[in-house]
């Protein structure tokens, strides 16, 4: 009589399990589908006017500098503050010989060559391409550490005896 109870368990178990490892695997790829519609990006058509000049800049550089026989074009900003926007760009399905402004026929392609255009302070450097990641961080920084001094800066200003402040910044 336990026998046939316990075998019955073991089978109620098992079913348990494997409808808990479908659940779990189903619950995966419904992650794994929303995090790929949300690192999709914004439309080219819902980016402000500023961003879109600083965009329609990127794409004519981009084009200017590695388009190589396919036409480039937004897929998406990856960095933006007050003095830099990173933009990238992807092949499309047009050829390059279109206008070098943003085709909104042409189907974005998942391949190479990728671009990264960074606009720093309202200039547009050349553009490189998405894999060199070390010149690209490198313009990134020079971009966000341009010179400032400190003389208005809280921890950098004088008392009223022409000292040096010092101490926490509370306690000033």
């Amino acid at each position: 009589m336990t026998a046939v109870t316990d075998c019955e368990k073991h089978q109620t178990n098992s079913t348990a399990l494997q409808l808990l490892v479908k659940m779990r695997g189903l619950l995966f790829l419904l992650s794994a589908l929303f995090l790929l519609e949300s690192t999709k990006g914004i439309e080219y058509e819902e980016l402000d006017e500023h961003d879109r000049k600083i965009v329609d800049k990127a794409i004519e550089q981009g084009n200017k500098d590695l388009g190589q026989g396919k036409h480039l074009d937004f897929y998406t900003i990856l960095n933006k503050n007050d003095n830099m926007l990173h933009v990238i760009l992807r092949p499309t399905s047009c050829d390059n010989t279109t206008p070098s402004v943003h085709q909104k026929k042409c189907k974005t392609l998942n391949k190479a060559p990728q671009v990264s255009c960074i606009d720093c302070k309202g200039t547009m450097k050349p553009c490189l391409l998405l894999k060199e990641k070390e010149k690209t961080k490198k313009r990134i920084n020079e971009c966000l550490t341009s010179y400032k001094s400190g003389g208005s800066h809280l921890m950098f200003q004088k008392g009223g005896n022409e000292q040096q402040l010092s101490g926490c910044l509370g306690c000033i």
